[in-house]
């Protein structure tokens, strides 16, 4: 095949780049017309999954009642579904907009999630600065093309706010700007708590001045925020317990999603401690999946590498153990993608490199939705018990790809350090002088 014409022609890099450029320019034309469509099309019913909560919540802050009364009044550990479950920083933030109306505040919100994902992709490609012309389009070419993108800007998500955070706290820390990429690390776990990993792993990677100011404005900005908001520090006492149980909902793509799924569906399979197993299997894959992950970020070869590397499987591990991982939610992973993407241009570890990270894509790519699974949501038999673990465990088996994969990159940059430091060792003998 590979010497067929059309396929030849694939392996001519010029060719090659004129055709992801084609690709670049025709997905992305499509992306404008869809979220110009999406931004002038808003009404009311549309806004109904997220955006109306956090209207509400930026109302009660601007009118200094209690943002997560809704939540308070929802029934058991679905709460999340109908009410404010973001920290208080985020109803402040958007306070300002409540006075326009909601369709209007809507709008002004999509366009800032629009910003976001464009800025994000902008430092993605300063931050990586090694990917070449196909390297640049092929991302651009995955971002526009990756599915959670589109329904992050289709329920007016903050995905992409999360993302251009993080991504501008990576670039911070590669330009040595340790205020601002502290000042990003708070902004970020004040709008979504599981950032906060991030200043253990700064530490781990021996940037202590990182890592102690990004904790010390995250206090300042949450006793901030606190005092701002009335009866804010529900969200540790109230919210945050009640969320962290997570969900069995068959969009759930994380470890907590899977393991709440089979307690749901064999609510016995360990008797009256089934539920008790299931909370501390959930906990125990949080420590060893977390854990793992600071383990392997230690220095490397490079230290641009290993920040990159260490940032980008972090972000996954983070997605595969959070309570609640919805499809929108893996936008986040444009950043470990282009990481992936800039690190086999560079050090071109083989094919299969590569086939691992288009696999971990592709899986993230896909819906419960493109598999045979029950009409009315229902499990009907052990068959169907196994159609639907496997169909809604996808996306997790994406994550743990991308993981591994980005956890093998880490190890070989630390065996690349092992051999290069003796061969320095003995450089440095053979230029001292004999006695």
């Amino acid at each position: 095949m590979r010497h067929w014409y059309g396929v030849r022609r694939l392996y001519e890099v010029a060719f090659r780049d004129r055709v992801l450029l084609l690709l670049v320019l025709g997905i992305g034309a499509y992306y404008v017309v869809w979220s110009a469509v999406q931004w002038l099309t808003l009404t009311p019913e549309s806004l109904r999954f997220d955006f109306v909560n956090y209207f509400g919540g930026a109302q009660a802050a601007a009118h200094g009642t209690d943002i997560y009364a809704d939540f308070k009044r929802s029934w058991g550990t679905q709460a999340w579904v109908v009410a404010y479950i973001y920290p208080p920083f985020f109803a402040l933030v958007l306070a300002p907009l409540t006075s326009l109306g909601l369709l209007a505040a809507a709008r002004i919100w999509l366009l800032v999630v629009q910003a976001a994902f464009v800025a994000s992709l902008l430092l993605m490609l300063r931050i990586h600065p090694e990917l070449t012309r196909g390297g640049r389009r092929l991302l651009l070419l995955a971002a526009f093309g990756f599915m959670p993108v589109y329904l992050n800007v289709k329920f007016q998500q903050v995905a992409t706010v999360w993302l251009v955070l993080i991504t501008a706290t990576l670039w911070a820390a590669l330009r040595r700007r340790t205020g601002l990429s502290g000042a990003f690390i708070a902004a970020a776990a004040s709008l979504k708590v599981s950032p906060i990993f991030l200043i253990p792993l700064f530490a781990r990677l021996g940037r202590w001045r990182i890592a102690l100011t990004g904790g010390v404005m995250l206090v300042v900005l949450t006793v901030a925020t606190m005092l701002a908001a009335p009866g804010s520090w529900q969200f540790f006492t109230v919210v945050l317990p009640r969320i962290g149980l997570g969900t069995a909902n068959w969009d759930n793509g994380s470890i907590d999603g899977l393991v709440s799924r089979i307690a749901e569906m064999a609510p016995h399979l360990f008797g009256n401690a089934t539920q008790t197993v299931a909370k501390a299997v959930i906990a125990a894959a949080a420590i060893a999946v977390i854990g793992v992950t600071l383990w392997f970020a230690r220095h490397g070869t490079e230290e641009t590498w290993t920040l990159r590397l260490s940032v980008s499987a972090l972000v996954t591990a983070l997605l595969i153990v959070s309570s609640v991982t919805w499809q929108h939610h893996l936008v986040t992973l444009l950043l470990p993608l282009a990481t992936g993407i800039a690190w086999i241009t560079v050090r071109r570890p083989g094919a299969r490199y590569s086939w691992w990270l288009f696999a971990a894509y592709a899986m993230c790519w896909m819906d419960r939705r493109a598999f045979p699974l029950p009409a009315d949501m229902q499990v009907h038999s052990w068959t169907d018990a196994a159609l639907v673990l496997a169909g809604t465990s996808v996306k997790l088996v994406g994550l743990l790809l991308l993981w591994t994969l980005l956890l093998q990159m880490l190890r070989l940059e630390a065996q690349q350090a092992s051999v290069r430091r003796p061969d320095r060792s003995v450089a440095g003998a053979a230029a001292q002088p004999a006695a």
